[in-house]
């Protein structure tokens, strides 16, 4: 719900590729736009990723620190498995989507396991209108998708460059665009959460690292992280397709999903992000 929005489901970029980014040295990019149409143009080359992944939150006097290890086919194929502390237990999430567009999310806390299903086929764009944002619903998982609906709603400044797992990053400040804000939802949030910084590598064009300040843009409330990023691995579609056992009890989630897609800040600090990259 702000810059870079996460869903409570998973967790979680499309303009048109501008060929010409394709042929310029990403280390000649001078400006936000620059940078932002090389990010997009890296992203639609890739065919799958994978990358260890890990996220601080510090908000609403909510700490919570989770990490893992992510897969993606694009646009909408994802697995993610995190490690999630929850009322003082170690919590191991597991989420599944496959091409058929129904999002898994295996929760396991000591003995205790609960399966739910989302169909995101069935949901509309009505809960991703009511905070001013438009498409489908199945977008969420699309890193290409996601970076188009943030270059809509923040305004973008480039404030440096800096090295992360042996790469040259550029580094852009997000901050709301006036007209965002007119959303009620959206100014919400934005009391909350009021500069987004993305590290965007210099080489491969994938958003590496995402930070979220508060309202004052200098106390920092959320860190997210991709390491040992691997682009086109080999991957089975079989990681996509999982099936829950005869006994599981299997909680249909689909029905609430449009209020799960407009979780409010405060409430996403118990819920794993998306597995792509950040998206507003």
């Amino acid at each position: 719900m702000h810059c870079f929005r996460r869903t409570s489901v998973t967790l979680a970029v499309s303009l048109l590729a501008v060929a010409a980014t394709t042929f310029v040295g990403a280390e000649g990019l001078k400006t936000p736009q620059e940078v932002l149409d090389f990010a997009t143009s890296k992203m639609s080359s890739y065919k799958s990723w994978s990358a260890d992944y890990s996220q601080d939150m510090n908000m609403l006097g909510n700490k919570v620190a989770m990490s893992g290890h992510v897969v993606q086919k694009p646009p909408h194929r994802v697995w993610m498995q995190v490690e999630i502390p929850v009322m003082g237990q170690q919590t191991q999430m597991t989420m599944v989507m496959g091409q058929d567009g129904i999002v898994w999310q295996v929760v396991e806390m000591g003995s205790q396991r609960q399966v739910l299903k989302m169909d995101m086929n069935k949901l509309d764009g009505n809960a991703l209108a009511a905070t001013g944002l438009k498409g489908n619903p199945l977008d969420q998982f699309d890193p290409e998708k996601q970076l188009e609906s943030t270059r809509a709603m923040c305004d973008f400044s480039q404030v440096g460059r800096r090295e992360l797992d042996g790469q040259l990053m550029y580094t852009l400040d997000g901050t709301w665009k006036a007209a965002v804000l007119t959303n009620e939802q959206m100014a919400a949030a934005a009391g909350l959460v009021g500069k987004t910084r993305i590290f965007i590598g210099q080489t491969d064009g994938f958003v590496h690292r995402l930070e979220q300040y508060d309202k004052s843009q200098t106390n920092l409330v959320m860190a997210m992280e991709f390491t040992n990023l691997k682009f086109n691995p080999d991957v089975s579609d079989a990681l996509f397709v999982y099936h829950p056992s005869p006994d599981a009890r299997v909680i249909d989630v689909t029905p609430t999903g449009g209020a799960r897609l407009t979780v409010r800040p405060h409430e996403e600090s118990t819920s794993p992000p998306p597995p792509a990259t950040p998206t507003p």
